[in-house]
């Protein structure tokens, strides 16, 4: 948003405001009326050049004009107002901020002025001072919300909730009906776990908008995390009485007797669920990939997912996608075996079940059975016609670990040159990582480099990119400085890996500073006393720093546990 619109019109200038505005400076000797008025005169006909100049774009001459108004009369607010404006215009916030200040403290009654300060607060970040700046305005003039509104993000900018949220109610004490603040309200109160006065904002907006099923949804959940069980049930089963086929209302029913360990009645509402027939099949495992979701992050919810899978597949035994879902979860347990004959299962009803290959593929990954994955692949591809970026990133990778490098590098630059419309970035991150391992030991660095590179595009913060690059760089000797930085990333991301604490341990020797070189390093080797890098890294260190003696000892522990184990 540019303040130099947001705040004033230019034709003020050209009118009142110049006259109102513009006050003749005082000095020690105090300069007669004519010579008084004479200034005024010179220093508004320049205010008036300069406006001109502005409305033209042409903002350095009238920021010249201004400097030249201003040494006639060092004490007009007008002329500090229109200077501020000009360097915000040309994105020089600095000077914008002194001469805003400058015009506020000349004329502190003046909106304008103070409104345009407290943008050039927000703009720069100062969000404390913009707040007290917009406060100000809202005191002066209680009934307009447009300061309150500007104060109200400064709060949340400045990630003061609580200060947000009473700002949002003060609009609200003069707008009940203002939508946007009731809905920032909302916002606010769920975030800082305000349920009850949560709760009394969306029953306003039922009472106001008529209670649809998505509001009605939210106030059930509301009562729910107060604890209000009973009513928040009973809220969910009010929904689906009037719409059966509201899913979301079902997901929260049926989460909230799980939640409370209600195994008969998430059963049955289970059967209830299934046996709508306004409901898809789809929709319906849908569904219960959503849970199986969860159950991967919350446990408690692994026998409720065990139900739910058996139940579908009771109602639906003749979908492939059901030992689909069937597998995936004993997958999940893994009960390897079981889950591929699902798989198998599936494949008997509907050969051409992507879905079904993929996962049949993704047990395999699990065991690291790396041959299976490129036999489970190859089947695909002959019983489909087709084959998917899924499918082609375990064939790499899978490749990649059975040792066929070039192999590898063919099938996923094929993959990622395909046009497949669809690629979601967490595949597409999958295959360049692997590429760029395969370019690293197929001695090929510049297009590990890159495929690195690649992989930061998609997600900046991965760490093991982030490291590996990091040390690519570190042994060819260049961009070093950038290295650290990566390297440093990778380490806050996964404070304890020793892979990462090495690499960064490395740069710093790399760049002379031994001291945290070592550091870094002993760090590395306290959490992998096994590794024959590590040691190998910090013999470097300690012949640096002429402690030969200690370096040998290195080099001997690495050659020790380089040698192959006897049996």
């Amino acid at each position: 948003m540019c303040v130099l619109h947001r705040f004033c019109i230019l034709l003020v200038f050209l009118s009142g405001l110049i006259h109102s505005g513009c006050t003749g400076s005082s000095t020690a000797g105090k300069p007669d009326r004519a010579t008084a008025d004479s200034l005024k005169e010179v220093s508004r006909n320049l205010l008036v050049q300069g406006a001109l100049s502005a409305v033209k774009g042409d903002y350095q001459d009238a920021i010249g004009q201004y400097r030249k108004a201003l040494v006639a009369e060092p004490k007009n607010a007008a002329i500090n107002f229109s200077l501020a404006k000009a360097f915000v215009a040309l994105t020089n916030p600095d000077s914008a901020q002194y001469h805003a200040e400058k015009a506020v403290t000349l004329q502190p009654e003046n909106r304008f002025y103070r409104q345009l300060l407290a943008g050039i607060y927000f703009d720069m970040k100062y969000y404390e001072k913009a707040a007290v700046q917009f406060e100000q305005l809202a005191k002066r003039f209680p009934s307009e919300s447009g300061s309150l509104f500007f104060l109200a993000h400064a709060y949340l900018a400045d990630e003061k909730y609580a200060e947000a949220l009473n700002t949002f109610s003060r609009i609200l004490q003069y707008d009940p009906s203002n939508e946007n603040a009731r809905i920032q309200s909302l916002w606010l109160e769920l975030k800082l776990k305000r349920y009850d006065a949560a709760i009394k904002n969306v029953e306003y907006m039922i009472r106001e908008k008529g209670g649809n099923d998505k509001l009605q949804l939210t106030r059930g959940e509301l009562y729910y995390q107060s604890g209000k069980v009973m009513k928040a049930k009973e809220i969910f089963m009010s929904i689906i009485g009037g719409n059966p086929a509201f899913i979301p209302a079902w997901i929260a029913l049926i989460e909230a007797h799980v939640e409370l360990d209600e195994e008969e009645l998430y059963v049955k509402e289970l059967r209830r669920f299934y046996g709508i027939d306004a409901i898809g099949f789809f929709p319906k495992a849908e569904f219960v990939k959503a849970f199986m979701v969860r159950s991967e992050k919350d446990v408690s919810y692994s026998e409720a997912v065990g139900a739910m899978v058996e139940e579908l597949v009771s109602f639906y035994p003749s979908e492939s996608t059901v030992y689909v879902l069937r597998g995936m979860f004993l997958r999940v347990q893994k009960r390897y075996r079981d889950a591929g004959a699902d798989f198998l299962r599936a494949l008997e009803i509907d050969s051409h079940n992507m879905f079904a290959w993929e996962e049949f593929a993704s047990a395999y990954m699990s065991q690291e059975d790396y041959e299976q994955v490129v036999s489970t692949v190859s089947q695909a591809r002959k019983r489909t016609g087709r084959s998917s970026l899924r499918l082609d990133v375990f064939e790499g990778y899978a490749l990649f670990r059975s040792e066929n490098l070039r192999k590898s590098v063919d099938v996923l630059e094929k993959a990622l040159g395909s046009e497949i419309e669809d690629k979601p970035s967490w595949l597409l991150v999958q295959a360049h990582i692997t590429l760029a391992m395969a370019y690293d030991r197929l001695h090929d660095q510049l297009k590990s480099i890159n495929a690195y590179k690649d992989v930061l595009s998609l997600d900046p913060e991965n760490a093991l990119a982030l490291n590996n690059l990091a040390y690519l760089y570190a042994e060819r000797g260049e961009n070093l400085n950038e290295a650290i930085e990566y390297a440093k990333t990778a380490v806050e991301t996964d404070p304890d890996n020793p892979v990462y604490l090495d690499t960064l341990g490395w740069l710093y020797f790399k760049t002379g500073e031994n001291g945290k070189a070592r550091e870094y390093l002993e760090k590395a080797l306290a959490k992998d006393p096994d590794e024959p890098e590590i040691y190998d890294h910090l013999a470097e260190i300690y012949r640096a720093l002429g402690k030969e003696t200690r370096a040998k000892e290195f080099r001997e522990k690495a050659d020790v546990l380089r040698k192959p184990t006897p049996y």
